[in-house]
């Protein structure tokens, strides 16, 4: 296992033993690990619930708590999804390593270096970012609290959390409650997309390697080199060239859309109720920019929905890199001297101009994500954000 594939490993075990997600982890631990957090997740969701049928709230008040509870849906999609699949992550994770280990040419490894690298970098600065906010979210909500100790007042400050629950209690008095149910959920909520998030991230950068591996040895098939070899030793070479490259390719497209039958099913709810989500948050920034009556609620709408269009735009953003890169190996038997080689190594490129074509990825039949489909799901959004406008 390479060096940069080695810390990146490393750090996606960190997340999932934390997560209960690992694979390899003993089968009572992850039983302990499950309840827990289906318990936190029930909780969080049926305690949202409740406050649809205990109180009543006009149009604003309903799109901010049907936003929670869509996001706090998303939490448990994804987290599920990873824990019922736990074989095709280990499956995943065996892949990636016999992928480290195969490649053994140095440019070959420089390549898979630098895509994981990258997918290492994006890990750890986003799981920086995402203590700093959990951190930050803690102080803003217990602000009343901090104003009551700096700056007292001859009336204390009152006491209410960012996300609506109802205990059926006093939620000035248990209002701790109410804080550590908030910033418990939240927490396992954020850090389940994460680690699922990321581990895909991994599982993406690693295919655009392999595609890119699989073009390089293409390109390098037929060059000034190649062709100043003896007959025998140049028609073997590349011969092997090619056949490792189709294997390369078929092995990383077989990988990607087995991973895409195994999640199909959980992320077509998803990306619905990912476009709910962002339409709402939309429609609660707008109304809070347009009143600026309240600056702490226009900061949490516009943090949500940044993360929210960076989620969903990373997210197609590297589909559609994949998609480029899978591509690439068409290119390639362009670009490679192919009209001055062997004829049996023409008709073999010839063959995989013909036969080769880019690898959209398509989730449940109906969504291909790309750059393209992340202005499809924007343009959902704000048509439900001009909906909910409307009827306001």
């Amino acid at each position: 296992m390479v060096f940069v594939g080695e810390r990146c490993y490393k750090l996606h075990r960190i997340l999932f033993i934390t997560m209960g997600l690992w694979p390899y982890q003993k089968l009572s631990i992850l039983r302990i690990q499950a309840v827990f957090f289906f318990s936190t997740f029930f909780c969080f969701l049926f305690f949202q619930l409740t406050t649809i049928f205990t109180s009543k709230c006009d149009v604003d008040c309903a799109i901010k708590k049907i936003s929670y509870i869509a996001i706090t849906l998303a939490y448990i999609i994804t987290y599920y999804s990873f824990y019922f699949n736990y074989d095709v992550v280990k499956q995943a994770l065996e892949h990636m390593q016999l992928d480290w280990k195969t490649f053994e040419n140095s440019n070959e490894m420089e390549i898979l270096n630098k895509y994981i690298f990258e997918a290492y970098m994006i890990e750890l600065i986003t799981c920086i970012f995402i203590i700093l906010a959990i951190f930050v979210l803690a102080i803003f909500e217990c602000r009343s609290v901090i104003l009551d100790i700096i700056v007292p007042m001859n009336q204390s400050r009152p006491l209410k959390v960012e996300i609506p629950f109802e205990f059926f209690v006093d939620k000035e008095r248990y209002f701790f409650l109410h804080l550590v149910q908030e910033i418990v959920g939240a927490a396992i909520g954020i850090s389940s997309i994460s680690t699922t998030f990321l581990f895909l991230a991994t599982i993406g950068k690693h295919c655009c390697a392999t595609y890119k591996i699989a073009s390089l040895l293409i390109e390098n098939t037929v060059t000034v080199h190649t062709l100043r070899m003896p007959s025998p030793q140049r028609m073997r070479f590349m011969h092997e060239n090619i056949c490792r490259s189709v294997h390369i390719h078929r092995r990383t497209m077989k990988f990607i859309n087995d991973l895409l039958i195994s999640f199909n099913l959980w992320y077509l709810p998803l990306l619905l109720i990912g476009v709910v989500s962002l339409s709402c948050i939309l429609f609660r920034l707008h109304n809070a920019m347009t009143e600026l009556d309240d600056f702490y609620d226009i900061a949490i709408s516009l943090l949500l929905f940044s993360g929210l269009l960076i989620l969903m735009f990373v997210a197609n953003f590297l589909t559609q890199r994949i998609t480029d890169h899978s591509a690439e190996i068409f290119k390639a038997t362009y670009n490679t001297f192919w009209y001055v080689a062997p004829l049996p190594i023409q008709k073999l490129l010839l063959i995989m101009q013909k036969s080769i074509k880019d690898h959209k990825l398509i989730v449940g039949g109906l969504f291909t994500p790309s750059i393209e489909g992340f202005s499809t799901l924007m343009t959902s959004a704000v048509s439900y954000f001009t909906v909910m406008h409307a009827m306001r």
